[in-house]
């Protein structure tokens, strides 16, 4: 295994590191420390999806266990991570439910070319989505350990802008994904 495949690798292992320490409870008096180093973990966890990219790139390491892991390492990241912020009333369940729903329709796609023995790499609309998802959840995530107040107007005004913003792309990518394959899908129709 390369070194991008093993820094996408463990991306997965800080997102189940950070999962157990979001999973603290706030009646725990020593909660936000718990949460603040699952924040941190969090936040390097979202710098591997552009280590990894970058490094596989430059140095001509693409592979197609990276085309198909590294997408996949993500869903399960900012998955996680948007049901964390739900749990603490930061997202609605419904912005949630959304990005779940495109992840597992892209997933599904993707699964379906395997099968006939392609490998669907990520486009670039879809690095964007992630790109502005990582940014909300790192937004988000300030407002959950208590790093920004709730009562400012970067909570009231700026959040909903950040998270409808990114909530579009996120519907955009899908739509994208989907229509440019649709030939993989209609042919079982």
């Amino acid at each position: 295994m390369n070194l991008p495949n093993k820094i996408t690798v463990s991306r997965l292992g800080f997102t189940f590191i950070f999962m157990g320490l979001a999973a603290v409870s706030d009646k725990n008096p020593d909660h936000l420390i718990y949460w603040r180093v699952g924040y941190v973990l969090a936040i390097i966890a979202g710098m591997t999806d552009y280590i990894d990219g970058y490094l596989a790139r430059k140095y001509d390491l693409v592979t197609d266990f990276g085309k198909l892991m590294d997408p996949l390492a993500d869903k399960i990241f900012t998955v996680g991570c948007f049901v964390v912020l739900t749990s603490y009333d930061i997202v609605p369940a419904w912005v949630t439910i959304l990005i779940l729903a495109r992840e597992f329709a892209v997933t599904g796609m993707r699964t379906l070319a395997a099968k006939s023995g392609e490998v669907i790499a990520a486009k670039d609309i879809g690095k964007y989505k992630t790109a502005f998802q990582m940014l909300v959840l790192a937004l988000g995530g300030c407002f959950w350990v208590e790093w920004l107040e709730k009562t400012n107007d970067l909570y009231r005004i700026g959040w909903p802008i950040a998270l409808y913003g990114t909530v579009a792309i996120t519907i955009y990518s899908g739509w994208d994904y989907l229509w440019g394959s649709r030939k993989l899908y209609m042919s079982d129709c």
